[in-house]
This record gives C-alpha cells, structure tokens and sequence, in this order.
C-alpha cells in the first residue's frame, strides 16, 4: 500500500506536469502564429532579440499557467474527495470547467493575433468597454482581407479537444484507492503543486508581484509586446484599472496641488485671463481683446484622417488630392496631434479641451458623467447658438450621445435618422451620404450654430463601394484595403466642399477639419507619434482666413481656444489648450497617451515615460534616443503636470467648477 501511495503521488505530479507542457505548447504555438500574422516587414529585428523574446515570454506564459494550475488544484481536490461516491460526476467536476479555462487561454492567446494587427498593442481592460458593442467590434478587429476566421476557430478547436482527451486520460491513472496516509500524502503533494502555481502566477521567489515592465527588455516596441502574454496583459491592466479605481485613482504623486497649479497655468500661458478657482486651477475668463462674432462653427471630425497619407503634409503615398487643394485655402497646422488612439478621446478632447486620460475615456468615465465640462458647444450655446452632432453610426456607441448631451449639444443626429438605403456599410453610413444628409440639414439650422459632422468610412472593416477603389490589385497587401476607405474619405470630403461652396450661410462659416486619431504603424519606440499625428485646418469659403502653413507643436485641445480666438469676445472655459494664433512655439506642447505609456511632443522632440520605465527622450526626425539632460528633465515635469492633474481632476470632479 506504501507503494501504491508513493506511486499515486508521483502519478498525480505527473499529471500536474504534463498539463503544464500542454499549455505552453499551446502559448508557443500562438506566439510563431503571432509572429507569422504581425511582424513588422519595415523593422529589421536581430535574431537573438527574437530568440530572446520567447524566454522573456515564458515568465508571463509561466504566470498564466501557474494561475491557471491552482485553480484546477483546487478543482483536482474536490475530484479527489468526491470521486469516492460518484467518479462519473467528480470528473466531470474537474474536466469541464478546466476544459472552459483552457479554451478561454487560448482563445485569448489567438485572438489577440488579430487585435495586435489592427491596434498595434495586445488586448487589455479597455476591450471590456465594448462588450455592448460587440458586432462593430468584431467587424473591426477582423477586418483584414486575408483574415480567415476558419484559421483561427480550428487551431483553437484542435487544441482544445487535445487538453480534453489528455485530462481524461491521465485522469484514469490515478490511482483512486483510499487510506488515511495516502489521503494526508495526496493532499501534500496537492498543496505543493498550489504553492508552486502560486509563486509561478506572482513572477517568482521575489517580494515584487510580476508587472508587465519585465516585459520591456529590448529597445524594439514590438518585441517588448510579444513578449507579453496577452492573458496576463487583460488580466493586469484589468487588476490595475479596478485598483486604481477602488483606491480614487490611486497615482504615485511628484507634485503637490499648489504645484500643480503652478505648473499647468505657466504651461497653458492663457495670458488674456483672469483665473477664478481654486478648485479648478483652470477655469477662467479669457477676454480676447476682439470684437465678437458669430460665425457659424462646424467641426468635421475625420475618422482615422491621419498624416502619414496626407499629401499636403508630405506623405510618399499621397491619398488625398481634395484636402491637398482645400489646405492651400485654409490655415493648415502641420505639427498637430491626437491626444489618444480612439475616438472617444478625439471627440473629449475636440469638444471639450481635456486631454486623453491614462486610464478610460471621459466619455465613458463615471465622474465626468456626472458634470459638464466646460465646453465649445455649451460656450457656444450661451451665445446663443444651436448645437448639432451629425454621425453616420450608432450615437450610443462609446457613450457619444450622452457624454454630448451634457457638454452642450442639444441635437443628436445618427443612422436612426437615415433611411435603410444610406446604410451601406457595417458600421452605418457612408461619407458621401453622410455629409449630403449634412447639408440638408444644416441648411434648415437657425442662426449661428455650431455642427460637429463625424464621419466612419475609414474604419475597418473599410468595406466601400467597389467603384470608388483607387487600388484594385492588392499593391499594399492588407493595408490596401485601408487605403482604398483613406482616398474615398477624401472624395467625399471633396464632393461635400463643392456643394458648401454654393450655400449662402458657408461664408459666414468656421469650418474645422481634424481626424480623431490616427492608427497603427509600426515603429520601434513604445509611443509611435506617427499614430498621433493628424492635420488641422481651418477654413472659410468667406476668406475668413488668410491662407498659411503653421508648424507650431499642437494637438485636439488647442481646438477650443482657437475658434473662441477667431470668434472674440470673453467667454469663460477650463480649457487645457491655447489659441494656436497667439501662442509662443516656445510654449507649445502636445501631450499624447497610449495604453500605459505617455508623454508630450514639443517640435521634433518627444519624451515617452510610462508606468514601471525610465522616461525617454527622442529625436523624432533621427528617430533616436537622446542623452539625459535639462531639457528631458523639463518635458518630463510638464508630462508628469497632464497625467497628475488629469487624473487628479477626474478623481475628484474639478474639471469643471
């Protein structure tokens, strides 16, 4: 009986060990599939970077594994107590859910294949925000033209009956006799394997729980990502988001209050105002020191309008001939960016003059749901303007309508007002049927108003009319597909100016044009300002504007301040932006985030800091890192000023009074 016993327990060890194998074998497999889907053809990565990312990746696959191994520990000890009076329904104790554990592994590990392709990071806890969305989502996360979701499901699927028919059959070796000494010796050798699991999920023997900084051990972005596991990235971001949550937004502080205060008004240098919180550090009453006027103001936020295939701002693949003419008319900001990498950022920021907050959009935040900004529709609307927002989509999404409707808006415009013709493509209505809907409708509008006009055709699944494809042969693999959605935007954006031209209210008109974000490129920094970077121009078919190009360094928050510039009078605002017609180049910043990193752009310089990592200064027209110095220490405080005030600012709700 004694060998029996010694032998069950180096059985069920066993057992425990080969389970381990089988899972990463299956986390192995993911990462060649994931390398074959998302190497980057444009970034020359050195082998052993490679080789040395699948041993990086093992502690986050270790950590997976562990975590998942003192669940079915658990599992295995009621198998093991209750096997005795039913050995039927104590397997299928253990089995099923263990089965349901690895399937949701793997189809994590899988699927984030396809998410990395289309976001350029792995999957995290912003996903969870969308589980209300979850057609508009799938369509974009599977977007590409050589994605076949065969592919995908059958791996999973053969991988999964694999763990199921390896369960059952060690399973069955176990031996199943019972004494009290080998009961005491089982539930040892049980409580071992926990307490291995345990510390494999924590990283190690060390003090320091396992955090997704270990990651980062090359200088190449997307090797720091892969090496990620994406399980343990949706899992720790989620931990850290509830966390941060519980805790009020819990922030390790470099600056007091009084600091802060400080700090954000000399960086803003509203030198036209008159502060009057403290509360709020930025709220105050800016007196232009002009004449007021009351153009109209219409805002086209262009989806994913992004300058790397702008031809007015010196793309090599040039998409856009309508908005090249239309910049020689206007005033074209040519250093500008987003301030995040979604929409519900872009429209917070555009409308609002908030930057992109490090955890959720405010769109969506519970705080700023409860409070209206100080915005440019609510500014606007004291003036006595009519408020508009005009989408070929569903209004709901990302909590748009109603993060509008408390910040000034009082007229919500989406695909429940088109008809069932006009909704064309998935996510709703396309650009040209958009904007000609727009024009109807604007011409109706009392006196001024102000419109925000949002378009979608450029975003995936990029599914537009087959004659209005400027590629035709695949030239750019599966970013064809994409620029094919780019150029039609521009078509319709054409085709909307020639028609605006022929409205008599357009010569009383502000037209801002501005891309909400921009999208994936690969790079080998953690933050690509190629993602951020977007145009901005401002135009009038009443020569409103004299025609220019301006370089000075500026993102989606500077929008607010710069029509109430050309509108004049005194308004009061919180505005984090400055009039981009007054503002020094040696006071200009853009703050951008990205996921857990962040960091602002001044010029041709850009310093990234991040959770768990040394801040970093770049040179983005040599595209390399620079020395530590003044200058690095300067734009880190101004960085540290956002993400502490932002943060601070939701925390308590003093975004607004």
């Amino acid at each position: 009986m004694l060998k029996n016993n010694q032998n069950n327990c180096f059985i069920i060890l066993k057992f425990f060990i080969k389970q381990y194998i089988y899972l990463y074998f299956m986390m192995v497999i993911s990462r060649i599939y994931f390398l074959y889907r998302t190497f980057p053809k444009e970034i020359k990565i050195p082998k052993e970077i490679i080789y040395e990312g699948f041993k990086v990746g093992w502690i986050f696959d270790n950590s997976i594994i562990g975590s998942f191994t003192v669940i079915t520990s658990l599992l295995f000890i009621i198998f093991y107590i209750l096997n005795k009076k039913n050995y039927r329904v104590a397997k299928n104790i253990y089995i099923i859910p263990t089965s349901i554990l690895f399937l949701i592994i793997c189809s994590l590990s899988f699927g984030n294949v396809e998410y990395f392709r289309e976001f350029g990071f792995n999957v995290n806890s912003s996903i969870l925000n969308y589980f209300g969305d979850t057609n508009e989502i799938v369509a974009t996360f599977f977007s590409g033209n050589d994605y076949n979701p065969i592919t995908n499901l059958s791996i999973i699927l053969i991988l999964t009956i694999g763990f199921i028919k390896l369960t059952k059959k060690n399973l069955e070796k176990i031996n199943l006799r019972f004494d009290f000494l080998g009961n005491l010796k089982t539930i040892a050798s049980i409580l071992v394997i926990i307490t291995l699991g345990v510390f494999s999920s924590r990283g190690g023997f060390s003090e320091a729980v396992l955090d997704w900084g270990r990651g980062y051990y090359s200088e190449y972005s997307y090797m720091n990502q892969f090496a990620i596991n994406p399980v343990f990235s949706l899992g720790r971001s989620y931990y850290n988001l509830k966390k941060e949550q519980r805790k009020g937004r819990a922030l390790e502080r470099t600056f007091s209050i009084d600091e802060l205060k400080y700090n954000i008004r000399e960086i803003v240098k509203d030198q036209q105002a008159q502060y009057i919180s403290d509360k709020n550090p930025l709220l105050r009453m800016t007196d232009t020191k002009k004449n007021q006027e009351d153009y109209n103001v219409i805002i086209v936020l262009m989806e994913s309008f992004m300058s790397k295939y702008i031809g007015a701002q010196g793309a090599e693949i040039d998409l856009t001939p309508n908005f090249n003419k239309l910049a020689k008319e206007g005033v074209l900001f040519n250093n500008f960016y987003a301030t995040g990498t979604r929409s519900n950022r872009g429209i917070a920021s555009v409308t609002v003059s908030y930057p992109s907050p490090k955890v959720i959009s405010v769109t969506k935040e519970f705080t700023a749901g409860q409070k209206a900004f100080y915005s440019l529709p609510k500014i606007l609307k004291e003036r006595g303007y009519e408020t508009s927002f005009i989408y070929g989509g569903d209004a709901e999404f990302d909590n748009m309508a109603g993060f509008l409707k408390l910040n000034g808006v009082d007229n919500i415009i989406d695909e429940k007002k088109f008809s069932k013709d006009d909704k064309t493509i998935k996510w709703g209505v396309p650009d040209n049927k958009l904007f000609e809907k727009s024009i109807d409708y604007l011409n109706n509008l009392k006196k001024p108003f102000f419109a925000t006009i949002f378009t979608l055709s450029n975003h995936a699944p990029y599914d537009i009319d087959s004659n209005y494809k400027l590629f035709k042969n695949n030239e750019f693999g599966e970013l064809t597909n994409r620029l094919n959605a780019f150029h039609f935007a521009d078509i319709a954006l054409g085709q909307f100016i020639e028609k605006v031209k022929k409205q008599e209210w357009a010569k009383n008109t502000i037209f801002v044009f501005v891309a909400d974000h921009g999208f994936k490129t690969d790079s080998n920094f953690d933050l690509n300002w190629e993602n951020f970077k977007i145009p901005l121009l401002l135009w009038s078919p009443g020569n409103i504007f004299n025609p220019e190009i301006k370089d000075i360094t500026s993102s989606q928050v500077d929008i607010l301040p710069t029509v109430m510039g050309v509108l004049g009078g005194a308004y009061k605002n919180s505005s984090w932006g400055k009039n981009l017609f007054t503002v020094s180049q040696e006071s200009s910043y853009a703050y951008i985030v990205q996921n857990n990193f962040y960091g602002v752009i001044k010029d041709n310089l850009l310093l990234i800091d991040g959770d768990g990592v040394k801040p970093k200064l770049v040179d983005m027209k040599k595209e390399e890192y620079l020395e530590e110095g003044d200058l690095l220490n300067k734009l880190h405080q101004v960085t540290r000023t956002y993400l502490e005030l932002e943060t601070y600012q939701l925390k308590n709700g003093t975004f607004a009074d």
